[in-house]
């Protein structure tokens, strides 16, 4: 019977209200420690993801990049370049300027008819 007592008095201890509130303290504790560490692992993934679309970008900047610098290192890319920024012109030529005609102007707009309007306009042939 002393077994017996024993386990009794044992789980009368463990089941005894200052032991359960202290249990729940420390389930509390462990499960804000879990918490955190879900919420860090979501801001890491989601910076993971964002350094892939920067890393993504900027690779494709470095392409772009590099076809420009190609095309400065031969003559040709440099006179292309020299056009078009600096709107400069080789010994000789000369530069056209095409203006629109007065007659091509943007049409009138007449204001909108209100709804009267629109009734006389129907009603009468114009």
């Amino acid at each position: 019977m002393s077994e017996f007592e024993q386990n009794r008095r044992i789980r009368r201890i463990l089941l005894s209200p200052v032991v359960l509130v202290l249990l729940a303290i420390l389930l509390f504790f462990l499960a804000r420690g879990v918490w955190n560490i879900y919420v860090k692992d979501r801001a890491s993934i989601s910076e993971l993801n964002s350094s892939k679309e920067r890393l993504a970008k900027l690779q494709s900047r470095q392409e772009t990049l590099v076809v420009s610098t190609e095309k400065l290192s031969t003559e040709s890319g440099v006179e292309y370049e020299i056009r078009d920024r600096l709107q400069m012109a080789r010994a000789g030529e000369r530069q056209i300027v095409i203006v629109d005609s007065p007659g091509t102007a943007n049409p009138t707009i007449s204001p909108p008819k209100n709804f009267l309007q629109k009734i006389w306009d129907f009603f009468t042939i114009r």
